[in-house]
């Protein structure tokens, strides 16, 4: 009777630390169907903190890769996601994208997808399905009309917010044009520099940056030379940092992330290994802080260089998880690859939704607002001036 009384009166609930720990290792999806089991639930999944810590064990444990296809090469805009357990899905249901003329995405952080279209830039979460219509000022009216300026979209973590960077140099000032979810506003910032141009890069620590050409003109010539661009989205500060030295060219070359640091992945053809031009490599190196030789604050670390791989066209896009996800061209089709830097292993996928005109964009689910809406409708009748023709 005394063993029977003690289960009766025992608590039946588990204590709130364990639950918040449960829920924090949860898909959004089934989050989202919780929001209707209590107030306390409903409230928790929109605390900041339990917003961060989602999203510390979703970088951790489900990061996806998106696979969208470029809109210039047909009338529709694919948009797959592949995830941990090597299946592909295609997005299901993406009004935003279609109805905007075929939006590309041209920016992802946490979770968070930056999406242009001829008309406009919305900031979108697709597990949430939130959409937040960025607004349209005389600063950025040249990126709407034109359209090839190269944008780029981060987390600042000192400000606690995400910036949208817009680039052109226009008689050697380079401007950016920066956004602010925070404060839905835009500003401009100048700086005097040389000749460039920019391609696609990445944001780390709340510093964006891209790689390119710098075109320099000396002694009555002109040259140019690879560097790395970078801008601090906290200061709003412009500067160069010297790619990493290496004695080769290479066929193909990205920014990624490796470990939380900026890191420069390429691949050159393998000579060391071979005489023909049919084997390349991976070669990897990570920016690590701190005071350099001569008082810089950069320094690079080369981290490996993998097995020749038999493939010329080898490319490297970027990091997913703790492998390298890359492409191999050759003259009639793409395949997909990845390669794993602790076991020195290369393995195929055969993903056919990662063809030819696909961009190939790192993605993870959240739980952080945009603060925007839910609704396509709503959004649609609050700018319907950016979506008439011919605007």
């Amino acid at each position: 009777m005394m063993k029977n009384k003690e289960v009766e009166t025992d608590d039946p609930f588990f204590p709130q630390e364990i639950i918040r720990n449960i829920l924090t290792r949860l898909p959004v999806k089934s989050l989202i169907r919780f929001h209707c089991v209590c107030r306390h639930w409903r409230d928790l999944f929109k605390d900041p903190s339990f917003i961060a810590d989602h999203l510390h064990h979703s970088n951790r444990q489900n990061p996806y890769i998106l696979f969208q296809r470029d809109h210039s090469f047909d009338n529709h805009s694919d948009l797959h996601s592949l995830g941990s357990d090597m299946q592909v899905w295609r997005f299901q249901n993406p009004p935003l994208i279609e109805h905007l003329n075929h939006g590309k995405i041209v920016g992802s952080s946490n979770g968070l997808l930056c999406v242009y279209s001829p008309h406009s830039l919305l900031l979108w979460n697709p597990a949430i399905k939130e959409v937040n219509l960025v607004p349209k000022t005389d600063l950025c009216l040249d990126l709407y009309s034109i359209g090839c300026h190269p944008i780029g979209f981060g987390f600042c973590p000192s400000l606690n917010d995400y910036k949208i960077v817009v680039t052109s140099v226009e008689n050697f000032f380079e401007m950016f044009k920066v956004y602010s979810l925070r404060s839905n506003s835009w500003k401009e910032v100048k700086y005097r520099v040389d000749d460039c141009h920019f391609n696609y890069g990445v944001t780390v620590n709340g510093v964006m940056f891209w790689w390119g050409e710098r075109y320099l003109r000396k002694f009555g010539g002109e040259h140019s030379e690879m560097v790395i661009f970078s801008f601090d989205l906290a200061t709003e500060v412009w500067t160069v940092i010297p790619m990493p030295e290496h004695h080769f060219s290479p066929i193909s070359q990205n920014l990624t992330v490796y470990e939380g640091k900026l890191a420069f992945v390429c691949c050159a053809q393998d000579f060391e290994h071979t005489e023909d031009f049919e084997h390349s490599a991976i070669h990897l190196w990570v920016r690590e802080e701190g005071v350099g030789a001569f008082g810089e604050t950069w320094n690079w670390t080369k981290k490996f260089t993998s097995n020749p791989y038999p493939s010329s066209w080898l490319c490297p896009i970027t990091m997913w998880g703790n492998e390298i996800f890359c492409r191999i061209w050759d003259s009639e089709s793409t395949n997909t690859i990845l390669f794993n830097p602790t076991t020195e292993k290369f393995k195929n996928l055969n993903i056919s939704e990662c063809g030819v005109g696909y961009r190939i964009i790192n993605y993870v689910e959240s739980l952080v607002s945009v603060g925007g809406t839910k609704s396509l409708t709503k959004l649609l009748k609050r700018g319907a001036h950016l979506v008439e023709c011919g605007q």
